[in-house]
């Protein structure tokens, strides 16, 4: 019989749960790493009557839900309210919702919760200074502790995103901050090079990502590589499922011929890594 710790899960969402920013390609924000790249990969639609025609295509097609993120304002919130009947309406089709909210307060947080969010997933950060040169925002780092209790008193669940590449300081305090709250899911992500970025020649080595993962696993987090990481590491995933990784979204197909070969149950999934 195969045990839970001989168990990986595979996430790769593609068509099955599309990403979609609410505010196409822009962003207010435009923190130094992204400067609103990452959205262009996303299906832009910005108003409810595009996202109701998007979740009956979802469920037509068999899929399983949505990530429903932007880009944001200067308070590093992404403007979700405008699509929030086509969230309700999502969850009433019995399709998972996983959002990007950013900053939010208790009463956003109820709204959202209040329409079929399933997860919100949470960049957390908290060292000052990446805060405010990287990020952008005038802000304490208390800010990422008030979302999260803001969603946790709402009744939803907060998903810590942690990034490897911002400095040790803001990697060891933003898991700090995580563990206070009581969150045990974690994802793990990495700078990736960005052209015209702070990132574009940054190179995170695969042992620091390694190390992270020992790190975040030794305090006791269920810890998933997501999806944002450097792809030119052949042997990050594997490694990282040696330190005790059990959840990667999108992985090689090597990386799944390897689990099988040697002992794992491997369980495939289409949704983004969030879901449980």
């Amino acid at each position: 019989m195969t045990r839970n710790d001989d168990t990986l899960t595979v996430y790769s969402p593609a068509s099955s749960f599309p990403a979609v920013s609410v505010t196409g390609t822009g962003c207010d924000q435009m923190c130094e790493h992204c400067k609103g790249s990452h959205l262009r990969g996303m299906l832009h639609i910005e108003d409810n009557k595009g996202l109701f025609r998007l979740v009956d295509e979802i469920v037509n097609s068999g899929g399983n839900g949505m990530l429903v993120s932007g880009g944001c304002d200067i308070f590093g919130k992404v403007p979700l309210q405008r699509v929030e009947d086509a969230i309700r309406y999502a969850a009433a089709k019995s399709l998972k919702v996983n959002v990007h909210a950013g900053l939010i307060n208790e009463k956003e947080a109820e709204r959202l919760v209040s329409a079929g969010v399933s997860a919100f997933s949470v960049d957390v950060h908290q060292d000052p200074d990446i805060i405010r040169s990287v990020l952008h925002l005038d802000a304490d780092p208390s800010v990422y502790a008030d979302t999260i209790d803001s969603i946790i008193k709402a009744n939803g669940r907060p998903v810590a995103h942690l990034t490897v590449g911002f400095g040790t300081a803001d990697l060891m305090l933003s898991a700090d901050l995580v563990k206070k709250k009581g969150l045990k899911d974690v994802i793990l992500l990495a700078l990736v090079p960005t052209k015209g970025t702070m990132t574009e020649n940054a190179t995170i080595s695969e042992d620091a990502i390694v190390d992270s993962v020992k790190m975040l696993i030794g305090e006791g987090s269920n810890v998933t590589l997501g999806c944002m990481r450097p792809r030119t590491h052949r042997n990050l995933e594997i490694r990282c499922i040696q330190a005790g990784v059990r959840n990667i979204a999108n992985p090689s197909r090597g990386t799944i011929s390897w689990a099988r070969e040697n002992g794992f149950n491997v369980v495939e999934k289409r949704t983004c890594c969030c879901i449980r």
